[in-house]
């Protein structure tokens, strides 16, 4: 019985947003997709400026809270509704949408608070 209890204290938790009142987070990892060519830099890219345009407007609007690039990985957090919500967010980015990107998507769970 202890055990049934902790498992849905932990659920609770784990799926609970950080604080009250607010969306959940998401990370989603960007790699490249189908329609990347590969002898033009990114700028050259056909849908890369509306793909930044679109990350630039959702920054402003507060969706996008952070976002980086490590290795040949792009990441952002974004906060949402639900998961499904995020999902449709990001498959309808330009950039998605033409295949110059892939993306995958998982709810975030931080366990320290960002200082800056």
């Amino acid at each position: 019985m202890m055990r049934i209890a902790v498992a849905v204290a932990l659920i609770l938790l784990l799926t609970t947003p950080s604080s009250a009142g607010e969306e959940p987070l998401f990370v989603i990892h960007f790699t490249v997709g189908p329609s990347w060519n590969k002898e033009k830099p990114p700028a050259e890219q056909e849908h890369f400026s509306e793909h930044s345009a679109n990350l630039g407007a959702l920054r402003k609007a507060g969706t996008i809270l952070f976002g980086a690039r490590y290795e040949e990985v792009g990441m952002i957090v974004v906060r949402s509704t639900s998961l499904d919500s995020a999902r449709e967010l990001i498959e309808s980015d330009p950039g998605v949408a033409a295949g110059l990107f892939t993306f995958t998507i998982a709810p975030l769970y931080p366990f320290y608070e960002w200082k800056e």
